[in-house]
């Protein structure tokens, strides 16, 4: 209602009204739009019901048919929060067969290699996500634009308790539990770094004998 309507509106009632009549508007406004700040809120918070389900594969067998795809955005929803001010690109394969896996654990990886990577640029800069099929492997890379890792320090991130972050901030056990559970998997996991540019890249076979 613009102000003009407004007080076409309020001339319609005696002068002693008028402060009545705009409360109640006000108020009446103010609910609305509270009814749907709540209406907003609930509906993010089903969708994060739904990606933490998801993501942690509730009510599902231990190994299952996973889709490498939707592992990835499942992680990347989890971490909204922390990628307001990323740019995301994605590049995966529309085609990707789903792998024989323990999903949970995988988006495991995931999430610290995301984290990594977000890490590694502040929050401000590019994430890259890109998945294909090699032969008889699943390929996921995760890319970031950040410093890079240090020549010196590159042939020991796999090692447990060893981080660059600091005190408080990393464990050290963030890239040794990926290496276990992509190991575990029967696939690999490597890393290539230079300043600007950061690359993991995780394979998985198709169908792994190594799960019980």
């Amino acid at each position: 209602m613009s102000v003009e309507e407004l007080i076409d509106f309020s001339g319609q009632f005696p002068p002693t009204a008028t402060p009545i009549i705009v409360t109640w508007l006000g108020e009446a406004l103010t609910t609305n739009s509270l009814l749907d700040e709540i209406e907003q809120t609930s509906t993010r918070i089903s969708d994060l019901v739904r990606a933490v389900k998801a993501y942690t594969y509730m009510d599902q067998a231990q190994v299952q048919d996973v889709d490498i795809n939707q592992g990835l955005e499942t992680t990347l929803a989890v971490f909204n929060h922390k990628l307001k001010n990323m740019n995301v690109l994605r590049e995966y394969a529309p085609t990707l067969p789903k792998i024989l896996a323990r999903g949970g654990e995988l988006n495991q990886v995931w999430t610290n290699l995301i984290d990594n990577a977000i890490d590694a640029t502040n929050g401000e800069g590019t994430l890259r996500l890109l998945t294909r099929c090699e032969q008889d492997f699943v390929m996921a890379e995760i890319t970031d634009d950040g410093d890079g890792i240090p020549p010196d320090v590159l042939p020991r991130i796999f090692e447990p308790f060893f981080t660059t972050k600091g005190v408080g901030v990393g464990t050290g056990l963030g890239l040794d539990i990926s290496y276990r559970i992509v190991q575990q998997h029967g696939g690999s996991i490597e890393v290539q770094s230079q300043p600007g540019h950061t690359r993991f890249i995780v394979r998985l076979p198709l169908q792994s004998t190594q799960l019980a």
